[in-house]
């Protein structure tokens, strides 16, 4: 069994995917960093700095694992499963997870979920013009191949929960036709569609991705 704390957050969601995927048995304990502060003293134990996502694996002596990249590999790396066995493949696939459309100068939110619009004063955000580049990337690869890294992988739900947001961004998407196939590709996997329902939102996504950064990443 795995404890997953998380909240309705793309990075949360990458995990929520990733079990329900791999069809892990888990218990959920949302982390409500809107009205919550004081978070719960189990959590904090975990991580500190109050960060989600995070699970404990149970059935590993309760091995704590946090960040959702980190998360991803090792559940993959648990199950043999959703990573390529040739070290190319694995290559792949880790690229496409350091190919974050998280901007760490926005608040620690994904920049696809809120959103993109001009800071005069250069404090924080991402263009425009950025969000094309990484859209356009990714459609350049899609183009060639029905997912990311070959066979459906952890960089296909790493990059789909942040990258299915994208109306936030108001970027028209009409030039990326192969990156807009693959996001429907993707939303129609049941798992998928039950892993971005973990955990019900604690109230208007809007205000969930405008919480401090320090607590949701």
């Amino acid at each position: 069994m795995i404890d997953l704390y998380t909240a309705p957050t793309p990075e949360g969601w990458k995990v929520s995917i990733a079990l329900e995927e791999l069809r892990l048995p888990y218990i959920v304990h949302p982390v409500d960093a809107c009205s919550d502060p004081q978070l719960a003293p189990d959590f904090l134990r975990i991580r500190p700095c109050g960060c989600v996502p995070a699970i404990v694996d149970r059935a590993a002596g309760d091995h704590a694992v946090i960040e959702s990249r980190a998360i991803l590999l090792y559940l993959a790396d648990k199950t043999g499963r959703l990573m390529p066995r040739d070290e190319a493949g694995r290559a792949r696939v880790e690229q496409w997870l350091a190919t974050d459309l998280a901007n760490p100068l926005s608040g620690g939110v994904s920049v696809v979920t809120r959103r993109v619009t001009p800071d005069p004063a250069g404090n924080g955000g991402a263009s425009r013009s950025e969000l094309r580049a990484l859209f356009a990337r990714l459609d350049a690869q899609l183009q060639a191949d029905e997912y990311l890294a070959g066979d459906f992988s952890i960089a296909d739900i790493a990059q789909w929960a942040c990258v299915r947001m994208h109306a936030w961004s108001g970027i028209d998407m009409t030039p990326y036709r192969a990156l807009a196939r693959w996001i429907e590709r993707i939303s129609a996997r049941d798992a998928c569609r039950r892993g971005v329902s973990v955990p019900r939102p604690f109230e208007p996504a809007e205000q969930v991705y405008r919480v401090k950064s320090i607590l949701l990443r």
